[in-house]
């Protein structure tokens, strides 16, 4: 058997290098796409009422130039779309990993409302974009997660708790409060548990619970996000939260 040469590369040499030259390029890629992501929520908070951030803003604040925006996005909108997708996905993922074990559903449905207004309070970038934004279309998407709110729903007008003719009403009562209070705590850079809470209560009360039954299932469902909180990476400490 001949011996091997050392001024010739070793038998898949080649290929090696080649694929890790391909793995670093597509780690840059996401990377950047990474950074001008953060760049267009840092946008979304730093803009004011009325006016939406533009792709000026974006690479502003990521400090890339126009040309390596378009790089990685033909527009704007498909950062928003991205980003969109992205936020749903974790939203609903872990409002399944907290509240799986819970069958209560008039709990599981106050529970979508008190996360989303709680985190808008926690972290503004979040509360910004899903207040700015029609969020609604991304968590009503083709995901499977997305049925999450429905099954909350229709388990709690099985169990006898909830009460409503129009399943897609009550979907659209519990997104759109939850979106509306977002956008409220954005405006007023009020965070008031309380607030969160009494929406969450309001938000009962229009899918058929009486006051007291509204309370309770906010209460419960309160009460199991802050034990489970540490499981939240966006959780912080927020007074009157």
């Amino acid at each position: 058997m001949p011996a091997a040469r050392p001024d010739l590369p070793a038998p898949g040499a080649d290929a090696s290098i080649e694929d890790f030259r391909v793995r670093v390029a597509a780690e840059k890629r996401d990377r950047m796409r990474a950074r001008l992501i953060a760049a267009t929520m840092d946008a979304y908070v730093d803009a004011g009422v009325g006016r939406p951030p533009v792709v000026d803003d974006v690479v502003r604040i990521a400090e890339v130039s126009r040309g390596t925006f378009y790089k990685y996005f033909e527009s704007l909108d498909e950062v928003l779309a991205e980003i969109g997708r992205q936020m749903a996905g974790e939203m609903l993922s872990s409002f399944e990993r907290l509240f799986k074990g819970i069958d209560d559903g008039a709990v599981r449905s106050a529970a979508g409302p008190l996360m989303a207004m709680a985190r808008a309070a926690m972290e503004p970038r979040h509360g910004a974009f899903i207040a700015r934004v029609d969020f609604i279309d991304f968590l009503g998407g083709e995901d499977p997660r997305s049925l999450i709110v429905q099954r909350c729903l229709e388990a709690g007008r099985r169990q006898g708790r909830l009460r409503f003719e129009s399943l897609e009403a009550a979907v659209d009562l519990v997104i759109g409060v939850s979106v509306e209070g977002a956008r409220r705590i954005l405006k007023t850079r009020v965070l008031d548990g309380a607030y969160i809470r009494e929406t969450a209560t309001l938000v009962m009360l229009g899918l058929g619970l009486s006051r007291e039954g509204a309370e309770q299932a906010v209460a419960a469902a309160w009460q199991h996000l802050q034990k489970n909180a540490a499981e939240l990476h966006w959780w912080k400490p927020v007074a009157g939260v």
